[in-house]
C-alpha cells in the first residue's frame, strides 16, 4: 500500500516525489515479497510515465506560447489564422486536470487492491520495469 500511497507526495509540492516514494518502497523491501515487488514495480512504472506525460506537456506548452509550433492569433489582428494562446492554455490545462484526477484514482484503486491482496495493473503504463 505504501508504494501506492507514496506516489501523493507530488500533491505536497514535490515533483518528482512521485517516483521517489515507490523507488524507496521497491528498493527497500521489494527483495522481501514478490507480492511487494509487483506493487511497488507497477507504482513506480506508472508514475514514471506520468512524469514523463508532464515533462512533455511543459515543453508543448512552452513551445507553443513561445510561438514555435502553432501561429498564434493577436487580439488586433482579425484576419490571422492562427490559434488562439488562452484556447491552447485552456486546452492543455483540462488534459492535465484529467490526468491529476485519473491518476488519483488509479493511486488509490491500486493502494485498495493490495490492501486486499490483490496484484494491481496501472492502466496506460509503460512497463519500464518488468
Amino acid at each position: 500500500m505504501a508504494a501506492h500511497l507514496s506516489a501523493l507526495v507530488a500533491i505536497a509540492g514535490l515533483p518528482f516525489g512521485r517516483v521517489l516514494g515507490p523507488l524507496v518502497v521497491f528498493l527497500v523491501k521489494g527483495h522481501e515479497s514478490e507480492f511487494v515487488s509487483e506493487h511497488a514495480r507497477a507504482s513506480l512504472n506508472y508514475q514514471i510515465t506520468v512524469s514523463l506525460f508532464a515533462i512533455i506537456a511543459i515543453l508543448v506548452l512552452a513551445a507553443v506560447t513561445l510561438g514555435l509550433v502553432v501561429p498564434m492569433t493577436s487580439a488586433s489582428d482579425s484576419t490571422a489564422t492562427g490559434v488562439s494562446l488562452a484556447a491552447v492554455w485552456i486546452a492543455l490545462g483540462a488534459g492535465v486536470l484529467i490526468v491529476i484526477l485519473a491518476s488519483i484514482l488509479f493511486i488509490v484503486l491500486g493502494t485498495v487492491a493490495a490492501s486486499e491482496g490483490r496484484p494491481y495493473v496501472y492502466p496506460f503504463a509503460i512497463r519500464f520495469l518488468r
